[in-house]
């Protein structure tokens, strides 16, 4: 009696594996194919070279190939650091962002950018900080009436359909 049990039982696992088995190996060989895509065109190539001396980070922002763009440019320093900013033909834009006036064509640089460092920390023992650029650039765009302007909420994407 023992041994039917002991069939009757594996008869049971067998049948309950059998059951599940397929899904579950269903979900491990389930693959999809991608096709398409949409290659997206620089409109424009831009660098930035930073010097430091005398607690004053010197910026500038140069179009290195491509269409007109304008360009902005803010400093992260950490609560601790005062940072001010001065340069011929840059704007507080006061969203945090200090704006180049104008557009830069191919080749151009923006005029100096300076980020001079105030209440600079007293040294500590295993302490440091450190002040990281950020600049951005954007393609020249066009009313209708032909006066240029920058948007910097403009996000690239082909839109449509992507197959």
């Amino acid at each position: 009696m023992k041994k039917f049990h002991k069939i009757l039982s594996l008869l049971a696992l067998v049948l309950i594996l059998g059951a599940t088995i397929r899904p579950a190996l269903a979900y491990f060989t389930t693959y999809t194919r991608a096709k398409g895509g949409y290659t997206i065109h620089q409109t424009a190539t831009t660098t930035i070279n930073e010097e430091f001396s005398d607690w004053t980070k010197s910026l500038t922002v140069t179009n290195t190939e491509g269409k007109p763009v304008y360009v902005r440019a803010r400093a992260f320093g950490g609560s601790l650091l005062d940072l001010q900013y001065s340069g011929e033909g840059w704007t507080d834009g006061g969203d945090g962002w200090w704006y180049y006036s104008g557009a830069l064509a191919e080749g151009q640089s923006a005029a100096t950018l300076l980020v001079k460092i105030d209440n600079i920390p007293k040294a500590q023992e295993g302490t440091g900080f450190n002040v990281a650029v950020v600049y951005e650039s954007t393609p020249v765009l066009y009313r209708a009436d032909g006066t240029a302007y920058a948007d910097w909420k403009m996000i690239l994407d082909k839109g449509g359909d992507q197959g």
